[in-house]
Parts: structure tokens; C-alpha cells; sequence
């Protein structure tokens, strides 16, 4: 099974290099979701319920770009139902024109064949122990 979560991951963030495409890809990215998906911002610590909640969640994230990708840098087995995803946030700030470049940590929880929980983490240490790899 985890070589599966692994390949739904990868399928989760096929690539989009501008905003534009990420926006136009959200509903396939929603559809690897079960529509009950559980979705914690890093941003705020809420937590959005539903495919229609994390679109929105992550629309409105975007609105304060101008510009915005997240490039993949690598994807680790946790074992059992999780999956970690180590990327490079890279966005040019709508109001301030700036290029902001930042780490994530995104932790996935699928079961059935679906992303069922989504948590985002600033920090490395934070996500290896939800991982459960420290």
C-alpha cells in the first residue's frame, strides 16, 4: 500500500509552474480527495472541511500572490497511512512585488486510495514527529 500513497502523492502535485495552472488543476487535485477531506493550514491552524473547503482555503492563500508554485524536492514513505512531502514554496507577493521562498512540509494521510487529511508544517521538526520519524 505505500508504494500506492507514494504514487497518488506524485499525482497529488503534478506540476504547475504558474498560479494560473495551479488554480485550473485544483479540481483534479480535489478529486484524489475524499470528499470528506480534513484540510490544517499552517497559516492559521484551521482546519477545512470538505473538497469545497480546502479549494477555498487555498484560493484564498493565493490571492496574496501574484505569482506561485510549489516545487516537489522529495516525497518520504512514512509507513502505515502517512506520506511526507518536502517542498519549496516560491510566490511573488501581490502587494508587494517580492519573491517569497520557503520550505513546506506537507503530511498526507490516505486511506482507500484517497487523501483524507492534509497537515501543513513551517517547521521540519513539527513534521517528522507527526510523521512519526523522530
Amino acid at each position: 500500500m505505500s508504494q500506492e500513497n507514494v504514487e497518488l502523492a506524485v499525482r497529488f502535485y503534478e506540476p504547475a509552474t504558474s498560479k494560473a495552472e495551479l488554480l485550473a488543476a485544483m479540481p483534479r487535485a480535489m478529486a484524489l480527495c475524499h470528499p470528506n477531506v480534513e484540510w490544517t493550514s499552517r497559516e492559521d491552524g484551521s482546519t477545512y472541511r470538505g473538497r469545497e473547503g480546502a479549494t477555498e482555503a487555498m484560493e484564498r492563500y493565493l490571492e496574496s500572490f501574484d505569482d506561485y508554485r510549489f516545487e516537489v524536492q522529495r516525497i518520504i514513505d512514512c509507513g502505515g497511512d502517512d506520506v511526507l512531502v518536502i517542498g519549496l514554496e516560491v510566490a511573488t507577493g501581490a502587494r508587494s512585488c517580492a519573491e517569497v521562498r520557503s520550505r513546506n512540509y506537507e503530511l498526507l494521510t490516505i486511506r482507500d486510495g484517497m487523501i483524507v487529511r492534509f497537515r501543513d508544517f513551517r517547521h521540519e521538526p513539527e513534521a517528522l514527529k507527526a510523521a512519526g520519524l523522530r
